[in-house]
């Protein structure tokens, strides 16, 4: 009798506590995110995903230029919990939908689907990235328009190319590539950034105009197509760059890099 009482009691679901966790009075968004990783050594699982959550809704209050840390270091740690500890991972699924929602919903798309992105990078689900930027094109064109550059990545993986070919804008695109390019270029010239920036900007160079060129070749635009070669290959004189240019205009799309 007392055996089956423990098993059945073994079978009760457990309701985990909430972390007793609270930020300080000023708190400092970077220190705090660092913290995590101590938690997590400790296995002090719940305080690291109150933290986790406090950065991603918080973080850009104190600090604006945490943008790029809150979309990738953050939520690859917040990866890293998850794969140990199931709350993590239904908690960031649980923000992943809400985001959605916000995409779909028409508030603050650009800014709303560059979160979505990440998070369904971060979950391995690029396919809902996908799923979401085809309904935001079938009921709000206007506001998938914003949302593109960030959902091209993932429209490439499912080979949409029919769909990304109505959002190209072959000139104003290739214009901004080597206008980054340049820059990139000039900030190579500072101590502080040096030439390693050099290898990514090319690369990036690279792989964007190559997209560019296929996409437009695959959606029988060849004339745009072979216009913006003609005018890459004036603007870096490199055999594996000019050898990516011929496979684009030959249609094949290459992958998006460094995703």
């Amino acid at each position: 009798m007392k055996l089956m009482l423990f098993v059945f009691m073994c079978l009760i679901p457990v309701t985990v506590p909430a972390a007793d966790w609270q930020p300080p009075q000023n708190p400092n968004p970077q220190e705090i995110l660092q913290s995590i990783r101590s938690d997590v050594r400790a296995k002090d699982y719940q305080t690291a995903l109150a933290k986790h959550v406090w950065f991603h809704e918080n973080a850009l209050k104190y600090n604006s230029a945490l943008t790029g840390v809150r979309l990738s270091f953050a939520l690859a740690y917040w990866d890293q919990l998850a794969q140990i500890y199931p709350p993590a991972l239904e908690k960031l699924k649980e923000i992943r939908d809400q985001t959605t929602k916000q995409v779909l919903d028409g508030k603050d798309v650009a800014t709303s689907f560059q979160e979505l992105e990440a998070l369904n990078r971060t979950l391995d689900q690029n396919n809902m990235t996908v799923d979401t930027f085809l309904l935001l094109h079938k009921e709000h064109p206007e506001k998938a328009k914003l949302a593109y550059r960030l959902a091209q990545p993932a429209l490439l993986k499912a080979k949409e190319y029919k769909i990304c070919g109505e959002y190209l804008e072959p000139e104003k695109s290739y214009q901004l590539l080597v206008r980054t390019r340049e820059a990139n270029q000039q900030l190579a010239k500072n101590p502080q950034i040096g030439p390693g920036i050099l290898e990514f900007s090319d690369k990036h160079f690279s792989n964007q105009t190559a997209i560019l060129i296929a996409l437009l070749v695959v959606n029988d635009r060849q004339e745009e197509a072979r216009s913006i070669a003609d005018k890459a290959r004036k603007e870096w004189d490199n055999a594996d760059f000019h050898k990516a240019l011929d496979s684009a205009l030959a249609g094949t799309v290459p992958p998006s890099w460094p995703y």
